[in-house]
């Protein structure tokens, strides 16, 4: 007689391992993740602007600042921008990184421009709003997925955000269909 802990060991030892395989990123929806996905680096990245509008250093709106002076442009895939002047601001898009010297995104509801000033025309603004933190979706090294899921169109992309342009799912067990009886008849 075995114990339980044998007889589990046994029946375990006999269950099927499908093999493996490496398909394109863009081929394995519906397929079953074969490996860890880990993070390769902080997501996001850099702390990253969530709304169009101007960022500001928001120490110089608490001390009554309400007119800013725009410094420069920055468009989402330019190089990080660097203001100059924590009286004036930088105008900002969208997915843009957060320039230097800047901690708050003002979006464009909240403003008037009129001749290269932006006046905030709201009477709360909270440090730090409209900024998506570096590192606040996963840090580098943290487990995203895990073997044996699924893989949706959202683990795609998740997988894609890491920098994999392939990855190992299980391959299909063969399988047969056999007729046994008079159903087909």
């Amino acid at each position: 007689m075995v114990t339980v802990a044998e007889a589990s060991a046994i029946v375990l030892n006999c269950t099927f391992q499908p093999d493996t395989k490496v398909v394109r990123v863009e081929e394995a929806v519906n397929l079953i993740l074969a490996e860890n996905i880990i993070a390769d680096r902080d997501l996001p990245p850099l702390d990253r602007v969530t709304m169009d509008g101007i960022a500001i250093a928001y120490d110089s709106w608490s001390n009554g600042l309400n007119d800013f002076f725009i410094e420069a442009t920055q468009a989402a895939g330019v190089p990080q921008k660097q203001l100059s002047n924590t009286i004036h601001c930088i105008e900002v898009m969208t997915g843009t990184g957060v320039p230097v010297n800047t901690d708050t995104v003002i979006p464009y509801e909240d403003l008037s421009i009129s001749g290269g000033v932006a006046r905030i025309n709201v009477a709360t603004v909270t440090k730090s709003q409209n900024i998506h933190r570096r590192g606040s979706d996963a840090i580098m090294n943290e487990l995203l997925l895990t073997a044996c899921v699924l893989l949706s169109p959202a683990e795609i992309a998740l997988i894609a955000s890491v920098g994999k342009n392939t990855v190992r799912v299980y391959s299909f067990p063969p399988t047969a269909i056999i007729s046994s009886g008079d159903e087909l008849v």
